[in-house]
């Protein structure tokens, strides 16, 4: 379809003049993805940038290559790491399995990343936004390396966004290098009209998104669709389709007002705490169990104050939320009845202190006083007397009047965690995607304090080309087997030390053993860690005949957490498993429980760059524990790594690898390094949020 030589802004403008701003159903212009890496109209952008929280992923066809367009699929992944900013990573291919190396008919297959900032205060002093960007940074081939910065202003009482920018490019066809400009008009919520100058040519496009609130999940769908150029010899149908949606748990600390909640939520809030005075310790540890919390204890302490003790193993994508949970529970059945039962000093509001363990350890305590936290459970203001702490917790389980055994025993008790396993590849010269798909099986069973036994199955299900037998990856490709078969020892030292003895088979095939210790700072800001481990492997030779050597590692490590600002920075130095040394410095982006992470490796002087993300994959309230839980796993890991400072991106044979237990420190004891008192502090919404879901779906 050859299109028409006519300004682009015919359609849009003939739009605008169809109507007036009183038809306009509202006034808000939808960010929406470009045809290239970037928020923007159709090969130009705008100052506007995907939510923090949200992920946004984009397939198109046709786009900005060489003299013109090219005939390539495009593949972008967005995120909003924080306000301002927004973070991609982009494959264009014109083929997926074709082996550059031997097959030169395979076109274009390029890897690359892109940022986007909106700078702060402009729009407070000059009523527009200003944003600066770069198109496929790095790396050592750059076929669309474009740096811009463009300004954006939006009518008041129209659906109406003006844009100008200046850009520098490397495209042969001179889009985005020089002076660029469009119009976005939203006469719908769910119709957007672009029009732009890109440099070179005009172009217009028709957009369609789905309304806010129609899907679940806060889920947005839109489809662009380029109608007309004045680009010649233009004759393909250049379209894209994007899924915007925020990530897995990014919402949970929002404050949910209950005057804007149905009526239904707020009484049953309401109800569930109405009965505190009468509630006494008998129906709080059946409440507690009920819902599925295991090593229950009720106690107190010579300061007046009521002691529970307690091991979440149900909420396990953030132990935030099981705390959130109890909490609830024990606030709404706390009161004179339950002061009357521990023989304290008469109260209508005690004060309390709930300790969570992990294996039988205590690793947080909190502290409130009931009457205070029923308060901030129905207005969301935060109780001043919440206090949490990490310190001398062992002392105060030690110093505390147990009334009863434990409640729940959590000695047996079987989890049975399920997940994906992959190793892959991606955008190399052999195809787009390669990987080697299992279903990853793993039993594990803790017997004492600290104790665990850990053994994991794989069972393959299926192989790209390259990972079966002949393939480049051959070697890699996962088979049916136990490939780890280990057991924990964990132990709570003086002054926050904690320490985790491993020993047994791991790798498919290697023996020995492993030591972690961690000392994490009181309030949680800083955290240094040692990792130690030997291992030798079965025989001296593996099943394709390459001689095996022992292997092991020797890691320090210091984190630095920022919760007020969602992030953490580690820096990592030693020797790693393969026996190269170097150091390796990972900037982490928590967005409520996926974990946006790049990490830059030094070692045996060559330097890689990662990007990707840690999410958990399994139900926000999972099977309630018995001798035997399924659930899902609390993180899952998906990242892409490329060379730099060098001409060339031969594969990486494995530098930077370290021994990382699924049931490391970090991830059993300290709920993926976020069980601190900042972090808590940071996220107390998400304790209430965390008790009002549980009532809605323990009374659906």
């Amino acid at each position: 379809m050859v299109m028409q030589k006519t300004s682009a802004y015919v359609v849009p403008l003939a739009y605008l003049a169809l109507f007036s701003s009183s038809v306009f159903a509202d006034t808000q212009v939808d960010q929406l993805p470009s045809h290239q890496s970037f928020t923007g109209l159709t090969n130009t952008p705008n100052a506007q940038v995907v939510n923090t929280g949200d992920f946004n992923l984009y397939y198109g066809q046709g786009l900005p290559y060489q003299n013109g367009i090219g005939d390539l699929d495009d593949w972008v992944a967005t995120v909003g790491i924080f306000p301002g900013l927004e973070v991609a990573g982009r494959v264009v291919t014109k083929t997926y399995d074709c082996n550059i190396y031997t097959d030169k008919n395979c076109g274009i297959r390029d890897l690359s990343a892109s940022l986007k900032y909106q700078l702060p205060f402009i729009y407070d002093y000059t009523g527009f936004n200003l944003a600066i960007g770069t198109q496929d940074l790095g790396g050592a081939a750059n076929n669309f390396q474009t740096t811009y910065v463009v300004a954006d202003k939006t009518l008041e009482n129209w659906p109406v966004r003006f844009s100008a920018g200046y850009g520098q490019s490397k495209l042969p066809s001179g889009i985005m290098d020089g002076p660029f400009g469009g119009i976005e008009i939203q006469p719908f919520s769910f119709l957007q009209l672009t029009g732009e100058y890109d440099s070179t040519e005009f172009n217009s496009s028709i957009k369609a998104v789905t309304p806010k609130d129609l899907l679940p999940y806060d889920m947005r769908v839109s489809l662009d669709y380029q109608v007309y150029t004045t680009r010649e010899n233009t004759d393909k149908n250049i379209w894209g389709l994007s899924f915007n949606i925020p990530l897995v748990g990014y919402l949970d600390n929002k404050p949910a007002e209950l005057a804007k909640q149905t009526p239904d939520k707020k009484q049953l809030l309401q109800a569930s705490l109405s009965g505190h005075e009468s509630a006494g310790m008998a129906k709080l540890i059946q409440s507690l169990e009920k819902e599925g919390f295991i090593n229950i204890q009720v106690g107190k302490a010579d300061n007046n104050k009521i002691i529970i003790a307690l091991e979440n193993r149900r909420y396990n994508r953030n132990q935030i939320d099981g705390a959130g949970v109890a909490l609830g529970i024990i606030s709404a059945n706390a009161g004179k009845s339950i002061s009357v039962d521990l023989e304290l000093t008469e109260q209508t509001s005690p004060n309390i202190e709930m300790v969570m363990l992990t294996n039988g350890i205590p690793v947080l305590a909190v502290s409130t006083n009931t009457q205070c936290y029923r308060e901030f459970l129905m207005s969301g203001i935060s109780c001043k007397q919440t206090k949490i702490s990490t310190t001398n917790l062992s002392k105060t389980l030690d110093n505390t009047d147990w009334q009863h055994e434990k409640v729940n025993s959590g000695f047996g008790r079987s989890q049975v965690i399920v997940s994906p396993a992959t190793r892959y590849a991606f955008a190399t010269e052999y195809g787009v995607l390669d990987y080697s798909l299992a279903l990853a099986t793993n039993l594990y069973v803790p017997l004492w304090k600290g104790f665990a036994v850990d053994v994991r199955y794989i069972l393959p299900i299926d192989d790209s080309d390259d990972y079966q037998e002949g393939g480049y990856w051959g070697n890699q490709a996962y088979e049916s087997e136990i490939d780890r078969a280990v057991v924990h020892q964990a132990f709570q030292l003086p002054f926050n030390i904690m320490t985790q003895f491993s020993a047994g088979y791991i790798f498919s095939g290697y023996i020995g053993a492993e030591n972690e210790t961690v000392w994490n700072s009181p309030e949680g800001y800083h955290s240094f860690g040692v990792q130690y481990s030997e291992f030798t492997y079965k025989d001296d030779k593996d099943d394709f005949g390459n001689t095996m050597e022992d292997k092991g590692t020797l890691l320090g490590s210091y984190t630095l957490s920022v919760p007020e600002i969602n992030w953490q920075l580690k820096v990592e130095a030693g020797e790693f498993w393969q026996g190269d040394k170097g150091y390796q410095i990972t900037t982490n982006h928590w967005l409520g429980d996926a974990n946006v992470f790049v990490s830059y490796l030094d070692s045996e002087d060559e330097q890689f760059v990662s990007a990707g993300i840690s999410l958990p994959l399994t139900f926000w309230r999972d099977m309630k524990p018995s001798y035997v839980q399924v659930r899902g796993i609390d993180q899952y890991t998906i990242s892409a790594q490329t060379r730099v400072g060098e001409s060339h991106n031969y594969i990486n044979s494995g530098l930077g690898a370290q021994v990382d237990f699924q049931h490391n420190l970090g991830r059993q004891y300290f709920s993926r390094n976020r069980l601190t008192p900042s972090y808590f502090e940071n996220n107390l919404q998400r304790l209430r949020n965390a008790y009002l879901r549980y009532l809605s779906i323990s009374n659906e």
